[in-house]
């Protein structure tokens, strides 16, 4: 079975899980979207602090979902397009 017979050293160890290891789920929350001080993006998808920048994808996302983030993602796209257009 995986991994197969490796030695017993911490660094054989810590290579074949670095080979094989992966996540199944879509990055998420990386710039997440909050009231509070940690987060990077406001309600208006606007990056605080850079003038001019939005994020609009899942990343704004506070939390992993426990679902696909495709149709979330769309609408995200979507009411970012709307307050682009009404800050015009």
């Amino acid at each position: 079975m995986t991994p197969g017979p490796i030695a017993n050293e911490q660094a054989a160890i810590e290579e074949d899980i670095r080979a094989r290891a992966a996540t199944f789920f879509h990055p998420t929350g990386t710039c997440r979207m909050a009231g509070d001080p940690a987060a990077v993006v406001d309600p208006r998808l606007r990056v605080i602090g850079i003038e001019g920048l939005r994020i609009a994808d899942a990343s704004i996302m506070p939390a992993a979902l426990n679902a696909c983030t495709h149709a979330p993602a769309i609408m995200i796209g979507e009411n970012a397009a709307a307050m682009i257009a009404e800050d015009a």
